[in-house]
């Protein structure tokens, strides 16, 4: 049997689970009040119209929104190059600023790491240590609250374009959101300001599917979702001229970078709404915690799908 026979996220529960020694995986590793992370990005995941120095911004961003969901202010970055010795030293350039501008504009220090020759494409190696600003990792109940942090679908634009040979038309806004994504640093100030009232955080990384399925897998829970929060302007041309599904949606949402919150059932609803829309989100309730270890939209039971790493989408 092999990797791509059962894929990234088997192999990590039935295999590497084994051998680590925490009882649960996570994005992130907290212990006292410090958090770390380490995340790996091929060169090769990229679009033509995306240059090195977005390549660059991009692997920083995606693990800074990792650590900053969990509640950890980032500090100090060690970033390990595979490069193919035929690249060109502009491109590498391009790279490492792009790696140095996103790196200090989410307020680290970026000390160092590795450099490697590799075969071909070549990859980034992010690890990332922070200081703990709250523990999102409580118990979650029945009928806790779902939120996700903004709306989603940009990505989502561009995977069905790409998995159209680029005959879907590209949003502007969907075009910026994959070039050049921006985690938004004050999220940390409201998880310290209602820490008591956040059971758990993540964010969307491999699809939106995966990331609930994970925290029904974590904590032996279930979801039930009322509503999906698409982007209007990417609604209307996907649904509306293309035949996407709300189901593509849930699917194709991979790297939104965007945070999902389970919230306390006894939560201040309306003022952690208003206090995300105030530092720039457009937040919703999507759902809640129910005691069938599953995911359910709108009456419907949801297989888990998404992006693997061996597998591809599935």
């Amino acid at each position: 049997m092999r990797l791509k026979d059962i894929g990234e996220h088997n192999f990590i529960r039935k295999y590497i689970m084994n051998y680590i020694d925490i009882k649960k995986l996570e994005d992130t590793y907290i212990e006292e009040n410090k958090g770390y992370k380490v995340d790996g990005f091929k060169l090769s995941y990229t679009f033509p119209f995306m240059t090195y120095y977005d390549i660059g911004w991009r692997a920083i961003t995606a693990s800074t929104s990792d650590i900053i969901t969990k509640g950890i202010k980032p500090n100090i970055y060690l970033v390990s190059l595979g490069l193919n010795g035929d690249l060109e030293l502009e491109k590498v350039n391009e790279l490492l600023k792009g790696i140095s501008d996103a790196i200090h504009y989410y307020g680290g220090k970026y000390v160092g790491g590795d450099l490697n020759d590799s075969d071909y494409y070549g990859w980034v190696d992010v690890f990332i240590e922070g200081d703990l600003m709250c523990n999102t990792d409580k118990q979650i109940a029945i009928n806790d609250y779902v939120l996700i942090g903004d709306f989603i679908g940009y990505t989502t634009n561009i995977f069905i374009s790409y998995l159209n040979k680029f005959k879907v038309p590209i949003l502007k806004k969907s075009l910026i959101k994959m070039k050049h994504p921006i985690v938004n640093k004050s999220l940390l100030y409201f998880l310290k300001k209602y820490c008591k009232y956040i059971k758990y955080s993540t964010d969307i990384s491999d699809g939106l599917v995966i990331s609930l399925y994970n925290i029904i897998n974590n904590f032996n829970v279930g979801i039930y979702i009322s509503y999906i929060p698409i982007d209007i302007n990417v609604a209307k041309l996907l649904i509306n001229n293309f035949n996407v599904t709300e189901m593509d949606f849930l699917k194709y949402s991979g790297e939104e970078f965007l945070p999902i919150l389970i919230l306390d059932k006894n939560s201040p609803i309306k003022d952690l709404l208003k206090d995300l829309k105030y530092l720039g989100y457009n937040p919703s309730i999507i759902g809640k915690i129910i005691n069938k270890s599953c995911l359910i939209y709108k009456n419907t039971e949801i297989k888990i799908t998404g992006w693997d790493n061996f597998l591809g989408w599935y």
